[in-house]
C-alpha cells in the first residue's frame, strides 16, 4: 500500500513539475545598445532602439529594453568603439542595464529619403559569446516596428517565440438555402385556390342566371328587380373570388422567389459575451 502511494505521488509530481518550471521561468532580459551612430540625432536613435526592443518583446518571450532608458544608464561620454570586443566593457554595460544579453546596433542614415541601415551584433557577456546578425534596411522610422518584428527570430534565434492569441472569429458561415415553399407560401396558395374556386363557381352561376333572365326578357317576361339584385350581388362575390385568386397567386410567386438565402455570418456566443447573429445578403 505504501509503495502504491509513493508511485502516485511521484506521478503527480512529474506531471506538475513542467508547469511549475514554466511558470517560474523568468524571461531573459535583452538590452538594445546603440553603438556606432552615423547622421542620426539622439532622439531618432532613442525611437529606433525603443521600437526594436518593443518588437523583440512582442514577438519573443524576452524582456527587452531600449530607448531613453538605455541611454540614461550608459556612460555620459558614450561607449568606446571597441566595446563589443572588450570583455570588461561588455560586463560593465550588462551590469548598468541589468541585462543577461546585449544587442549592439550600428545605425546609419544613408541620406536617401530618410532610409536607415541597421547592423547588429548579439553578445552574451556571461558566456562570452557573440554573433553578427543580418542587416536591416528600413525606409523610414514609421516602418521600423514592422521590419523589426519580421526580423525578431533572426536577431535572437535562441529565444522562444511568444505564442500568439487565437485570432478572433466573427462566427461561421451558414449554409445557403435554395428556393422553397414555406408555410406563408402554402397559405397564399390555399387562398388563391379558394378564390379560384369561388370565382369560377359563382361566375358560372351568375352567367347561368343572367342567361335565364335574358331568355325571359326575349319571351316578354321581364326578371324581377329582386332577381336582378341577387345576380348583381352574386357577380360581385364572383369578382372578389377572382381577385383573391390573382392576389394569392402573386403572393405565392413572390414568397417562393424570395425564399432562398445566401450564406451569411452567424456570430457565435463566446464565454462572457452575448449571443448575436448578423445576417444579410451578399
Amino acid at each position: 500500500m505504501l509503495r502504491r502511494m509513493r508511485s502516485v505521488v511521484l506521478a503527480v509530481t512529474l506531471a506538475v513539475a513542467p508547469g511549475l518550471a514554466s511558470a517560474d521561468r523568468t524571461p531573459v532580459r535583452v538590452a538594445v545598445v546603440p553603438g556606432i551612430v552615423v547622421n542620426l540625432d539622439p532622439a531618432r536613435v532613442d525611437v529606433l532602439t525603443q521600437e526594436l526592443a518593443g518588437a523583440l518583446q512582442s514577438e519573443l518571450e524576452v524582456e527587452a529594453v531600449g530607448g531613453v532608458e538605455v541611454r540614461r544608464r550608459l556612460p555620459p561620454a558614450g561607449l568606446p568603439t571597441d566595446c563589443v570586443a572588450s570583455e570588461s566593457c561588455l560586463s560593465d554595460v550588462a551590469r548598468r542595464l541589468d541585462a543577461q544579453e546585449l544587442l549592439f546596433v550600428v545605425l546609419i542614415d544613408t541620406g536617401s529619403s530618410g532610409a536607415i541601415q541597421i547592423d547588429s551584433t548579439w553578445v552574451d557577456p556571461v558566456a562570452h559569446r557573440s554573433g553578427s546578425r543580418p542587416a536591416i534596411d528600413i525606409a523610414s522610422i514609421a516602418d521600423a516596428r514592422v521590419r523589426f518584428a519580421a526580423m525578431a527570430t533572426q536577431l535572437l534565434p535562441d529565444a522562444p517565440v511568444r505564442p500568439k492569441p487565437p485570432a478572433a472569429s466573427l462566427g461561421r458561415m451558414s449554409e445557403p438555402v435554395p428556393r422553397h415553399l414555406a408555410v406563408p407560401s402554402y397559405v397564399a396558395a390555399g387562398a388563391a385556390a379558394v378564390g379560384l374556386g369561388v370565382g369560377l363557381t359563382l361566375g358560372l352561376d351568375t352567367r347561368t342566371r343572367y342567361d335565364d333572365c335574358s331568355a325571359q326578357a326575349h319571351d316578354g317576361m321581364a326578371c324581377s328587380q329582386g332577381r336582378k339584385d341577387a345576380i348583381r350581388r352574386l357577380a360581385l362575390v364572383a369578382d372578389a373570388g377572382w381577385l383573391l385568386a390573382v392576389g394569392g397567386a402573386i403572393a405565392t410567386a413572390l414568397l417562393y422567389a424570395t425564399s432562398s438565402e445566401t450564406s451569411h455570418v452567424i456570430v457565435e456566443p463566446v464565454p462572457g459575451g452575448a449571443a448575436l447573429t448578423a445576417s444579410g445578403r451578399f
